[in-house]
């Protein structure tokens, strides 16, 4: 659902989208990262992520002009890149902000170089993002406390051969997430 309240050139309010290009699993991935979550609510409470929102977050640009978003479409497909593999074997846990989250036990180059050129496309574009050291991770969990799970979890491999545009739609128990635009990695 698109917001209203960003101030365009004459000072006028323009209608706005929340988005962030990410990672996106399929039904199959998704559902043994659900599986994580399970195990881990059963010792450390929290808020378990929906199954449609979880993603690894390549870029989040937040609020951006909805006449943008076919700018970000284009400069995302003249991206390419190649596809790669994450290997998650155990959840992990942030104290200061309470998530119980899924992180690749190492981060492949070809990640490294895929989030390099989207921030710099985006840089030379002129959209804003989070600027911070990229840390790949799919939140499980919010308002967690740690407490590892008894029982071992299941090894998850996840195939990437795809990045997504997502718009990060408000409903009344938080957020939806919805895929506008997909690219192939080969």
């Amino acid at each position: 659902m698109p917001e209203i309240g960003k101030q365009g050139p004459e000072g006028l309010a323009v209608e706005t989208a929340r988005v962030f290009f990410a990672l996106w699993p399929d039904e199959a991935v998704s559902e043994l990262f659900m599986q994580w979550a399970k195990l881990l609510h059963e010792t450390c409470g929290g808020g378990i992520t929906r199954p449609g929102n979880l993603h690894i977050t390549l870029a989040f640009l937040g609020n951006v002009a909805s006449s943008r978003l076919d700018e970000l479409k284009l400069l995302a497909a003249k991206l390419g890149g190649s596809a790669f593999n994450l290997n998650f074997t155990a959840p992990g846990y942030w104290r200061h902000n309470r998530i119980a989250w899924a992180a690749p036990d190492e981060t492949p180059q070809v990640l490294s170089d895929l989030v390099k050129k989207l921030e710099c496309s985006l840089q030379i574009a002129g959209f804003s993002f989070d600027e911070r050291p990229y840390a790949p991770h799919l939140t499980l969990l919010r308002k967690a406390r740690w407490d590892p799970p008894l029982r071992p979890l299941q090894n998850i491999n996840w195939a990437i051969s795809e990045f997504v545009l997502v718009r990060s739609n408000r409903i009344e128990s938080g957020s939806e997430y919805e895929v506008i635009g997909r690219w192939p990695l080969s």
